[in-house]
């Protein structure tokens, strides 16, 4: 989107978040974000009859981080002088829309300023026809600089280690999966999705492409002497299941590969710049093939580790505690199996409501932890707190839950679908 005008900052403020709100990748992203946050809460209520995930809070904290983390990537952009024609920021925005139909973590915005670098630099060296209806769209492809678009590519990726750090304790939630064995098993979801504004400098439109009545222009405003900005939404994020990591783990890993990201990024933008533009086209495809690598051995090494959240015969498996809960109060962590409640062995969850029944003034649990040793936790239980012990546990079970799958990327969860009994991994 792109706007030029003369009025007062409020105005070029104004003007920008309206140019950002006409962008259909926006709207895209964000419905697709509260369509998987919402599958969440009719899933959640069918097997642990509460519900854990907290949408309007969540997207709302979120949003309002995003626009802090967008302010400061704007200030980036504008100071280092990065500019960019709306030709290209409408190819890269079809590009990114084009790619997420094929699957949606190609959506992501640093793939997709990849891909259309990529795309880009292939355009010039096949032998394409000079003529013809689609030559225009070539000669616009060709056109994109790929500079500038490593700058807002490397802004991008540390925008997202930024939003990836700041909301990391609320990533996580509980499913349940069906094993290749046929039973359920416990799982953990990260669903971190993020659409992000920013602001850059464009070239300037040198003609009124929208008017309507009054001659109020929408997409173009005229005064002089001009400023000419761009707004575009960033879109990244992580969606993952995971039944063998600790989503712990995973994210602080993938915050180191998103430092790598902003360096390659860096590193690229500054070789194309003093060396040889071809570095600026190479940095593309570096990219793609570390977010792929990197994919495809978080899921093999979380397919190849026994599940954490499988049912023990030694007592009941912890999967999850709700935040501020008496559970989350004791320091009962997922993964861990209770054997023992107030000295009473429990391996069902009647076990654990009769044996808190037996003292409901204090709670103590016996606990073996991840690795194998045991610990006592323990604490007064207040008036109430017997009642929200935001305790999820993994029971044996042959009822099918969701298929074993492991996406791995932005909103790759919406792929997940229930199983049905005969399904196997």
């Amino acid at each position: 989107m792109h706007l030029t005008t003369a009025g007062d900052w409020w105005t070029i403020a104004w003007i920008a978040i309206l140019t950002f709100l006409l962008n259909p990748l926006h709207y895209v992203v964000t419905g697709l974000v509260i369509w998987d946050l919402t599958r969440n809460v009719k899933l959640e209520r069918d097997w642990f009859g509460v519900r854990v995930t907290r949408i309007g809070k969540t997207l709302l904290v979120r949003y309002a981080k995003s626009c802090l983390v967008g302010l400061l990537a704007s200030v980036a952009l504008l100071a280092i002088g990065v500019e960019v024609s709306w030709q290209s920021m409408l190819y890269v925005t079809l590009m990114a829309l084009v790619l997420g139909l094929i699957r949606s973590r190609f959506a992501a915005t640093p793939f997709a300023i990849s891909a259309s670098l990529i795309l880009s630099e292939l355009t010039k060296v096949l032998p394409l026809p000079k003529t013809g209806a689609w030559h225009g769209v070539v000669q616009v492809i060709q056109s994109v600089q790929a500079g500038p678009w490593l700058a807002i590519g490397a802004v991008c990726s540390l925008a997202e280690l930024v939003m990836t750090m700041w909301n990391a304790h609320d990533a996580v939630l509980p499913t349940l999966v069906t094993s290749r064995r046929g039973r359920r098993i416990g799982a953990l979801k990260l669903q971190l999705g993020f659409v992000v504004p920013v602001v850059t400098w464009m070239t300037p439109i040198h003609h009124h492409a929208v008017v309507i009545d009054w001659s109020v222009h929408p997409w173009l405003f005229a005064n002089w002497p001009p400023i000419s900005f761009g707004a575009l939404p960033l879109v990244f994020g992580i969606h993952a299941l995971l039944t063998s990591l600790d989503p712990a783990r995973v994210l602080r890993q993938l915050s180191y590969l998103q430092l790598i990201v902003v360096l390659v990024f860096i590193a690229g933008f500054t070789a194309g710049h003093w060396l040889w533009p071809a570095y600026q086209w190479y940095t593309a495809v570096v990219v793609i093939v570390l977010f792929e690598v990197f994919r495809f051995l978080w899921r093999r090494t979380d397919a190849g580790m026994e599940p954490m959240c499988a049912p023990d015969t030694r007592g009941l498996r912890v999967l999850y505690t709700i935040r501020n809960s008496l559970s989350a109060k004791l320091g009962v962590r997922p993964g861990e199996i209770v054997t023992h409640v107030n000295q009473i062995p429990v391996h069902t969850e009647y076990d654990l409501h009769f044996a808190m029944e037996q003292n409901p003034a204090y709670a103590k649990f016996q606990v073996i932890d991840t690795r194998g040793e045991l610990r006592l936790v323990s604490s007064p239980v207040f008036e109430g707190e017997r009642h929200q012990l935001g305790l999820l546990l993994v029971v044996p079970s042959d009822e099918p839950a969701m298929r074993l799958r492991r996406p791995f990327g932005l909103l790759e969860t919406l792929y997940l679908r229930r199983a049905k009994r005969h399904d196997s991994e």
